[in-house]
């Protein structure tokens, strides 16, 4: 079945256990468990684009419109920006989809 919950469309998945209180609480401490480990990668991941940022002098907002060009002596340091940044807006995404889950009784 699907709701509507705060504007989203929302699935109902359904597990079967033996357990239910169990099963509950050790999937609310594995949601729990995720969402840290992704603030954690996002913190750490912020701190390196910074610090390739500062590093190469470029303007974040150029980068990640993919409009700065990459000149010889910045091209490695350059995509490694790109590449965090794009991690780190796939871990927002993570974060985002974690953050709509709810475990109902």
């Amino acid at each position: 079945p699907e709701t509507r919950t705060g504007g989203l469309e929302m699935a109902t998945i359904e597990l079967l256990t033996a357990v239910p209180d169990k099963a509950r609480a050790l999937l609310q401490q594995a949601l729990d468990r995720e969402r840290r480990l992704l603030v954690d990668a996002a913190k750490r991941t912020q701190d390196r684009i910074d610090e390739l940022a500062a590093g190469t002098g470029v303007d974040l907002y150029v980068v990640r419109r993919g409009a700065y060009p990459h000149p010889d002596e910045q091209d490695m340091d350059l995509l490694e920006l790109e590449g965090e940044l794009e991690l780190l807006r796939n871990i927002e995404d993570e974060l985002r989809t974690l953050e709509t889950l709810e475990i109902c009784s």
